[in-house]
């Protein structure tokens, strides 16, 4: 999903990292370093059917959820822009929406003991 709005997204902070990278077990390792013991990590998946199409999927991110929200605000006096943003949310639901109407979506779990 980042993918697909980093090309309408307004540039992030100085010093931002991707979101993406809380996906790599090594980055978040290395974000705690030593201040934790006892990490666990596991990839799992989450099944959502909750959307009755892309459509909906995209107006349902384009309203409540605050990377995607940002985004449109960066181009709101944009309507092509805009447009293009709108086909680009429902295109990539449609490209990870299975036969049965439902993603699954893949996290990381990471669980660890702060030291001291």
């Amino acid at each position: 999903m980042f993918a697909t709005m980093k090309p309408y997204a307004p540039p992030p902070p100085p010093g931002a990292q991707p979101p993406p990278l809380w996906g790599s077990e090594e980055h978040v390792r290395a974000l705690f370093g030593d201040r934790v013991t006892d990490v666990v990590t596991r990839r799992q998946t989450v099944t959502v059917d909750r959307f009755a199409g892309p459509d909906e999927f995209r107006d349902y991110f384009k309203t409540h959820y605050g990377p995607t929200i940002s985004a449109y605000r960066a181009i709101a006096g944009d309507p092509e822009r805009v447009a293009a943003l709108d086909r680009d949310l429902a295109e990539l639901a449609r490209r990870h929406t299975s036969d049965s109407g439902a993603m699954r979506w893949e996290y990381l779990l990471l669980t660890a003991r702060r030291r001291g």
